[in-house]
């Protein structure tokens, strides 16, 4: 009996240690595996954090180079919007200047409009200011003609020589508003040699050349029809002359004596006359005469050109 109550209190006591040694053991192993959680749990906490950190960090710094490059962005459409107003206001100002520049030249190329007529205007009617055109050019402005005709000498001279003919280049200029022009005439002159049945000496002289550039004043007198463009006028000056084969006989004492012997010389010399002028369109028809005198040994020697031909610009 006692061996079987030593024998269950054993059993009881064992059973009893065995199963605090397996609290024991399962307490050491609960705490061992929270402590072991608890440190796995801070650790992967921390690692958290710091990769949160770093991806704030990461995007602060984009945000902070979004945000320049947005401010970079804006003063460059700035700027460009300032380059572009300017560009604009320099376009309107340019437009503003050709707009001024084409009124003011319009507003010179049309002509003024006349005043309209009134009473006082119908009783004294005013004069027309000279037209733009005078004998087929327009006024102030350069001209020049081609003109021939007779060449009919006077005095001594007619008495060896007949008529012949002249070529005659007149190259003027008039102001605007004046009835004053000069004008520059370039001519050639021939004269025909009478026989000698005529001259009674004995041969018939050769025909003389007489070449010629004399400076000129015109002065237009009268002016008629549409814009008064016909006109009379005068013409006069002097120059130089050129003889080739001329002989000048002089007759006053009844002893012919060669001027010149047939030698070429140049003298100086005089000549004046009249002329009308007849517009044919842009052009001018003209006649005109002038007496012409040179100063030549023994006498003058003297003859008449008379001009036909055109004028035009």
């Amino acid at each position: 009996m006692k061996v079987r109550y030593s024998l269950a209190g054993a059993v009881a006591v064992a059973l009893v240690v065995g199963a605090t040694s397996a609290s024991a053991q399962a307490d050491t192993t609960r705490r061992t595996t929270t402590s072991q959680q608890r440190v796995r749990v801070t650790k992967e906490a921390a690692g958290e954090v710091v990769r949160r950190d770093s991806a704030f960090i990461r995007d602060s710094v984009a945000r902070a180079d979004s945000i320049t490059r947005m401010e970079t962005m804006r003063r460059d459409s700035i700027a460009r919007a300032d380059s572009l107003a300017s560009l604009e206001r320099a376009r309107r100002d340019s437009i503003t200047r050709d707009s001024t520049a084409r009124a003011d030249s319009i507003a010179r190329a049309t002509p003024a409009t006349p005043p309209a007529a009134t009473t006082d205007t119908i009783r004294n009617p005013t004069l027309p200011t000279m037209s733009s055109d005078s004998y087929g050019m327009r006024r102030g402005s350069f001209y020049m003609g081609l003109g021939g005709g007779p060449n009919i000498p006077t005095g001594t001279v007619e008495d060896v020589y007949k008529t012949g003919f002249n070529v005659t280049v007149p190259i003027g200029w008039q102001p605007v508003g004046s009835p004053f022009g000069l004008r520059l005439d370039l001519a050639y002159a021939r004269l025909n040699g009478r026989e000698a049945s005529e001259t009674g000496l004995g041969a018939q002289p050769d025909d003389p050349n007489i070449w010629s550039a004399t400076a000129n004043a015109t002065l237009d007198l009268i002016r008629w029809g549409e814009s008064r463009r016909g006109a009379l006028y005068l013409v006069g000056g002097g120059g130089f002359f050129r003889f080739t084969d001329f002989y000048n006989f002089d007759r006053s004492d009844n002893d012919p004596e060669s001027a010149f012997e047939g030698d070429p010389v140049t003298k100086g010399g005089l000549t004046g006359g009249a002329g009308l002028a007849f517009p044919i369109g842009r052009t001018s028809f003209f006649v005109e005469s002038r007496y012409t005198t040179v100063d030549t040994e023994g006498t003058n020697t003297k003859w008449v050109p008379v001009v036909i031909g055109l004028k035009w610009r």
